[in-house]
């Protein structure tokens, strides 16, 4: 089962919640393995310092690196290699989120994850990346994918009143057409991702969303088999 990561729009969060799931699943004892797109390779480095400094906490998933920026073409087959695989396979794309290579990933991917914040930008690009995804399934039609809509770092504290009305509508809007989570509040401890645990104050914000993203890959995977 593949799960990626991904919206048109940066600094939404997507590899912090990558990582937030990744610990969340391997703690329930669901198999997995991350997978660095990032040129980069920003979580490895982030998995090395952290196993150099914490000797205390034992990596529970594997982070890998993608290899295969200059070598587009052999994506999909890498990718259907990974779904032969007997673990999950949780993907974060760059950030460059219309490129040729993360659209492949998207492609193939069993389950697309868009992370999204209450911006009117955000929003924007966001629906705009949603008509994206409608259009590739017409066009692949034999590909079915998943998509679920996270609104990420949500800040309750701030905003008017009629600023949470227009989040509900949002929320609302999505709900006639996608699937989409429960909020993840904006926390510190969300800012800080690490590989290697989580923390009880991560968990009780992350909880809500990640259970409800892990019944719905759950079903498909029974579904799909």
């Amino acid at each position: 089962m593949i799960v990626t990561f991904s919206n048109q729009k940066g600094g939404v969060g997507k590899s912090s919640l990558c990582v937030s799931l990744a610990n969340f699943w391997s703690a329930q004892g669901i198999g997995l393995q991350v997978l660095d797109v990032d040129p980069q390779h920003s979580l490895m480095k982030f998995r090395v310092q952290e196993e150099s400094s914490d000797q205390q906490h034992k990596p529970k998933f594997e982070i890998k690196e993608f290899t295969l920026h200059k070598n587009i073409s052999k994506a999909r087959e890498f990718i259907m290699g990974l779904k032969q695989e007997k673990i999950h396979t949780l993907i974060d794309t760059s950030g460059s989120g219309l490129s040729e290579l993360n659209m492949n990933i998207v492609l193939y991917s069993d389950v697309v994850i868009i992370p999204f914040q209450y911006e009117d930008y955000s929003i924007q690009a966001t629906g705009e990346y949603a008509t994206l995804l409608k259009n590739l399934g017409n066009s692949f039609p034999d590909l079915k994918r998943t998509c679920i809509f996270v609104p990420n770092m949500v800040n309750t504290k701030i905003g008017r009143v009629s600023d949470r009305l227009k989040w509900d509508a949002w929320d609302a809007s999505i709900d006639k057409v996608a699937l989409r989570s429960p909020r993840v509040p904006l926390r510190v401890c969300l800012q800080r991702r690490n590989t290697l645990y989580q923390t009880d104050d991560e968990l009780n914000c992350v909880t809500p969303c990640f259970s409800y993203i892990t019944q719905i890959v759950m079903n498909k995977e029974t579904k799909d088999k």
